[in-house]
């Protein structure tokens, strides 16, 4: 304890220099969110799904149907869609794009469209998703695997495959690719140049659509702060709080930042916070970032907004959704995509929580 008390003075007067560095006050000033027509949705894993005993087709048609979203991501796992080097089959993935195009054609008022995710770290544990004919006996080298001709050739047919489709929203490039997301495989964070280039093959096959990376950040808006401060070296050896994610590098890699939300997971301990602080917490950080996204004309989304416990845990119910869904409406995000909503197939409480934080969400 004495320890860190020492340290203390040390921390405030690196974070004042550090805010000093970058022209903003304490707290930071914050810009009232720009009024913006917020679209919402869901992530389907079909995968997820599976494990729960659902078909994923019939239950994605489910989903749209209960929940009418204006967004639906999607992950094309490279694996899925390789059954060898040679071979590039995307049956699974249109299957489910023709879900939405059939529920589209049965209601003209509204229309669901999609986001792709594309990329070797994609949705769902375990971040890395590789086809099994991939050799890692040597070891994960994400490095030489991105830069394969196999993988190349993934990422190109997917853009060429489906440029052109008509429920096309935007892609995502990677899933928190700068984040070292599973520390069991050892360094699975890719470097800024390869997301970067993979964006360029994006926009060479398919210059309309946006591209969409992911991350996530802090609690607070000092320590996302601290993270893009000239001082964050300094930060990284004092004791105390640690700052998360890669919210600003990030936004400058993409056209669109997406932040995913969680507010009671095991490396948020509600010993330390209520689920009801964190999601306050959360709402301003997200209000700051959708405004420093819009001085350089790029939007925020909320890529994952917590949607069901976490692996089941029972710290967050249907009333958290519900009072996430009222505070981050009002953050100036223009999109909210929910994570977790394959649960609510077999739970009727969740569904009802989900549609009426949906409304919510809309309004």
């Amino acid at each position: 304890m004495l320890l860190l008390r020492a340290f203390r003075p040390l921390r405030i007067l690196a974070l004042s220099l550090s805010i000093l560095a970058v022209g903003a006050t304490v707290p930071p000033t914050i810009a009232q969110p720009r009024p913006v027509h917020t679209q919402v949705g869901f992530t389907f894993v079909p995968g997820n799904a599976q494990w729960l005993g659902f078909e994923p087709a019939p239950s994605l048609d489910r989903l749209i149907r209960r929940l009418r979203p204006d967004l639906v991501r999607i992950p094309v796992y490279w694996g899925d869609v390789a059954p060898d080097q040679a071979t590039l089959d995307f049956t699974q993935v249109d299957q489910l794009l023709q879900v939405i195009s059939a529920d589209n054609s049965r209601r003209h008022a509204h229309q669901t469209q999609v986001i792709l995710v594309v990329g070797v770290r994609n949705l769902s544990w375990p971040e890395v998703h590789l086809p099994a004919w991939v050799d890692t006996s040597g070891g994960l080298d994400l490095a030489k695997i991105t830069a394969s001709a196999s993988y190349l050739a993934y990422l190109a047919g997917t853009f060429r495959h489906f440029a052109g489709n008509p429920v096309l929203n935007a892609w995502q490039i990677e899933n928190e690719p700068l984040d070292n997301t599973n520390l069991s495989l050892g360094q699975v964070a890719l470097a800024g140049g390869v997301v970067a280039d993979e964006v360029a093959l994006l926009k060479s096959i398919d210059p309309i659509h946006r591209a969409v990376i992911t991350t996530y950040n802090s609690a607070s808006i000092n320590l996302d702060l601290e993270a893009s401060s000239s001082f964050g070296w300094l930060f990284n050896i004092l004791p105390g709080p640690k700052p998360a994610g890669h919210p600003q590098p990030t936004l400058e890699l993409a056209d669109v930042l997406g932040l995913d939300v969680y507010v009671d997971t095991p490396s948020t301990p509600l010993a330390q916070a209520s689920v009801l602080e964190r999601i306050g917490w959360k709402a301003t950080t997200l209000t700051y970032w959708a405004s420093e996204a819009a001085k350089s004309g790029k939007e925020v989304w909320i890529t994952e907004m917590q949607g069901a416990p976490w692996n089941g845990d029972p710290g967050f119910n249907e009333e958290d959704l519900l009072e996430s869904a009222q505070v981050y409406a009002g953050t100036g995000v223009s999109v909210i995509l929910l994570w977790g909503v394959e649960n609510w197939l077999a739970d009727p409480g969740w569904m009802a929580a989900g549609q009426a934080a949906i409304d919510d969400l809309r309004t």
